[in-house]
C-alpha cells in the first residue's frame, strides 16, 4: 500500500499511467505550469477528503464511493462525477474562488483548473478505495489514516526569481540625474497625486451611500452603489458576492448589466419583445474557425458565474451567432457549438445546467455590413438572455 505522504505523487502517475487528462487540455498549458497546478489540485484534494471523513455525517459516504471508484474502470464517468461531487461538496461556495486562486497561482487557464478538480478526485477515490480493500478498513478506519491530511498545507507555487542587481555606475560614467530631476516630471507627480485623492473622494461618497439589494435567494449580495429608483438604478461599481469576495465591476461591462438587470427587473417590459433582456458579452472571442474560448473569456464567464450564483431562480438562454461565410450550414453549427462552449464554461464554474440553454443563430440575426473583414469579425458573437429573474 502506499504510504499517505506519497499519495499526492502516486495521484500524478495514476493520472499519467490511465491518461485521465484530455489531449487538448494537455496541449493547451506548458509542461511546468500545468503540473503545479495538478499538484495543488492533488494536496486540495486529500485535504477535502480528509475533511469529509471527519465528519460522520459524510464519512460512510466517501467510503463507499471509494469502495466503487476502486471496482471501476479508471475514468469512467460515473467515478468523475462522484469525485468531483465530494469535492464541491466540502468546497461549496468556494469552489469558484477556489479555481481562480489556483490558476492564478500556477500560471494556467481556469478551464485547466475546473478539468483537474473533475479528473484528480476521481482518481483520488481509487487510489483510496484500493487502499480500503486491501486493507479491509471500516469507514472509521479510513478517516483515522486520512487524519494527518486535514491540516496539511497545499503546495504553493514556486516565488519568482530575484531580479538581477543593478551594476553601479563607474567613476567614467557618472549616474544620470535621477527621474525627478526634470521639473516636467515633477509636475506630472503632482498632476497624478492630485487626480488619485479625486478618485478615492468619488469612491468614498459611493460607498458611504451604499445600499444593498438585500438577501437574494439564501445569501445576500450587496453593491457599493446607492440604490435609487427603479427606473434610474445605477450600474454597480463593486459586488460582494458570498465566498467570492469583491468583484470589481466596470460600468457598462456585461457583468454590470446582468446584475443590474437582476437587482432591478424592468416589470413593464414588451414581453413579447425578442430582445428584451438581451444583453452582449463584451469579452468573449474565439480563435479562427473554431469554439475554443480564450483566456478573457473565461474570466468574464468566472464573473458571470459568481453573479448568477447570488441569483438561484435566474435562467439564461446564450445565443451564437455568425457572419456569412458562404455555407450557411457551417456557420449554424460553429454559432451553435460556441454557444455550447459558453454554456460549458458557466457550468464548471457553478452554474446549474438546466439554468441554461444553448442556441446557434448563424448569420441570421448579423449586426454589422458583412461586406468587410471587419463586419464579419462583429457578427461572431455570443450574447445572453435572460429568460426567468
Amino acid at each position: 500500500m502506499v504510504p499517505l505522504q506519497k499519495i499526492p505523487d502516486e495521484l500524478t502517475n495514476f493520472i499519467a499511467r490511465h491518461n485521465l487528462v484530455r489531449a487538448d487540455v494537455l496541449a493547451a498549458e506548458q509542461p511546468a505550469p500545468f503540473q503545479q497546478a495538478l499538484t495543488q489540485v492533488a494536496g486540495l484534494t486529500l485535504r477535502s477528503f480528509a475533511e469529509l471523513a471527519g465528519q460522520p455525517s459524510s464519512r460512510e459516504l466517501l467510503w463507499s464511493a471509494a469502495r466503487e471508484a476502486a471496482a471501476t474502470e479508471p475514468g469512467a464517468p460515473a467515478t468523475n462525477a462522484a469525485g468531483s461531487s465530494l469535492l464541491r461538496k466540502v468546497l461549496d461556495d468556494r469552489y469558484h474562488g477556489t479555481v481562480s486562486s489556483t490558476a492564478a497561482a500556477a500560471h494556467v487557464s481556469a478551464a485547466t483548473v475546473s478539468h483537474l478538480l473533475e479528473r484528480v478526485p476521481a482518481a483520488a477515490l481509487t487510489i483510496i478505495g484500493e487502499a480500503v480493500a486491501e486493507q479491509h478498513w471500516t469507514a472509521q478506519q479510513l478517516a483515522d489514516w486520512l487524519r494527518p491530511r486535514r491540516h496539511a498545507p497545499l503546495p504553493l507555487a514556486p516565488p519568482p526569481a530575484p531580479p538581477a542587481p543593478r551594476p553601479l555606475p563607474t567613476k567614467a560614467e557618472p549616474e544620470a540625474p535621477g527621474w525627478l530631476a526634470k521639473p516636467t516630471n515633477v509636475l506630472l507627480v503632482l498632476m497624478t497625486l492630485v487626480a488619485v485623492g479625486e478618485f478615492g473622494y468619488i469612491l468614498k461618497l459611493r460607498s458611504g451611500n451604499s445600499a444593498g439589494p438585500g438577501a437574494v435567494g439564501q445569501y445576500a449580495a450587496t453593491a457599493a452603489v446607492s440604490q435609487p429608483a427603479r427606473s434610474t438604478a445605477v450600474e454597480p461599481a463593486v459586488l460582494m458576492l458570498r465566498g467570492e469576495g469583491r468583484q470589481l465591476i466596470k460600468a457598462k461591462s456585461t457583468e454590470s448589466k446582468l446584475y443590474q438587470l437582476l437587482l432591478t427587473p424592468d416589470e413593464e417590459a414588451d414581453l413579447t419583445d425578442p430582445a428584451r433582456n438581451l444583453i452582449g458579452f463584451d469579452r468573449i472571442s474565439f480563435t479562427d474557425n473554431e469554439a475554443k474560448l480564450n483566456s478573457e473569456a473565461l474570466w468574464q464567464l468566472a464573473n458571470v458565474a459568481s453573479i448568477l450564483k447570488s441569483f438561484p431562480n435566474a435562467k439564461l438562454k446564450i445565443g451564437g451567432y455568425s457572419g456569412n461565410s458562404g455555407k450557411p450550414l457551417n456557420d449554424l453549427l460553429l454559432s451553435k457549438h460556441r454557444a455550447e462552449a459558453v454554456k460549458k464554461a458557466l457550468e464548471n464554474f457553478g452554474v446549474a445546467a438546466d439554468h441554461l440553454t444553448a442556441v446557434g443563430y448563424g448569420a441570421l440575426d448579423s449586426s454589422a455590413p458583412r461586406v468587410t473583414e471587419a463586419g464579419r469579425a462583429l457578427n461572431y458573437r455570443v450574447s445572453l438572455q435572460v429568460t426567468q429573474q
